[in-house]
């Protein structure tokens, strides 16, 4: 019996030292689903703004298509199945995973991750273009190999290339250009789980914007909510963020200054700049 219990004892210690499969998303943005399978939407991201994709496509999205990843992105790896791999994002935070938001995508998004950790830049102009071609999504963060005068090398699971400075031009850490930030966005496509630059949901804007800037937020408006520190509306500054709907918070906007927020609304609607509404107020989070 001593020696079952030993050798148990090792077995689980072993796994507790297992190290974290991780892989780096190759694609500029990778779908994450629900479960295999569970819905469809155009790999071409450029269709996504665009009446290709109709109302009722965008509406089947919802429940089944949670979020998106960025090229890029290291994603732990959880389990793989026919084409497709499991994975969390630790880049977004959720109550649903400890290890980050959870879900699937297919397995050929995904590349090796690097083999040492390098400082990150992020690209920080609605889109930008490397030097081998691949388009990448305000957002993006690739690792710092080295410069070359305007030019910054990148590593990424393709192998290394370029990426201009000025397209990773550090933000300055302020509300105004927080809100610049969003307002970028206005008139662009409301996509249920969208968190590129050619499609936002409410939550995915105001987590998009603020990581650009360095702060890292939950993914989902109910974590949001649940993680910033309350404000009262009557002291709201410029890049708060504002919760609606009961009994749980389904919605965030972007507090801008007079009286104004910026949101991603619905499925029919696009990036907008309205007043700071009050019915199915939920309140005020601040995160810096």
């Amino acid at each position: 019996m001593l020696i079952l219990a030993a050798a148990a004892i090792l077995a689980s210690s072993s796994l507790l030292q297992a190290p974290v499969q991780t892989a780096t998303v190759r694609v500029t943005v990778a779908n994450v689903w629900e479960a295999p399978n569970a819905g469809h939407l155009p790999l071409d991201p450029h269709v996504w703004p665009t009446p290709q994709v109709t109302y009722a496509q965008r509406i089947a999205l919802v429940g089944h298509m949670p979020t998106q990843v960025l090229f890029g992105e290291t994603v732990v790896v959880l389990s793989r199945r026919d084409g497709w791999t499991q994975i969390a994002v630790p880049d977004q935070p959720s109550p649903l995973d400890k290890r980050g938001y959870p879900g699937w995508v297919r397995s050929w998004q995904l590349g090796a991750p690097p083999e040492v950790a390098k400082p990150q830049v992020t690209v920080t102009v609605r889109s930008g273009r490397l030097l081998d071609g691949d388009e990448v999504s305000f957002g993006t963060q690739l690792p710092m190999t080295g410069r070359r005068g305007k030019l910054i090398s990148v590593w990424t699971a393709k192998g290394g290339t370029f990426v201009r400075a000025a397209d990773v031009r550090a933000l300055p850490h302020t509300r105004a250009d927080i809100v610049r930030s969003a307002k970028q966005f206005l008139g662009l496509h409301y996509l249920w789980g969208g968190l590129s630059a050619w499609g936002y949901d409410c939550s995915g804007l105001t987590w998009a914007v603020y990581r650009a800037h360095g702060i890292t937020i939950p993914r989902d408006a109910d974590a949001q909510f649940a993680a910033g520190t309350p404000v009262a509306l009557a002291k709201v500054q410029p890049g708060d963020l504002l919760f609606y709907e009961s009994p749980v918070v389904g919605h965030v906007s972007m507090a801008i200054g007079n009286g104004q927020m910026i949101e991603a609304p619905n499925s029919r609607s696009e990036v907008r700049i309205v007043p700071i509404r009050t019915s199915d107020f939920r309140g005020a989070r601040r995160f810096f």
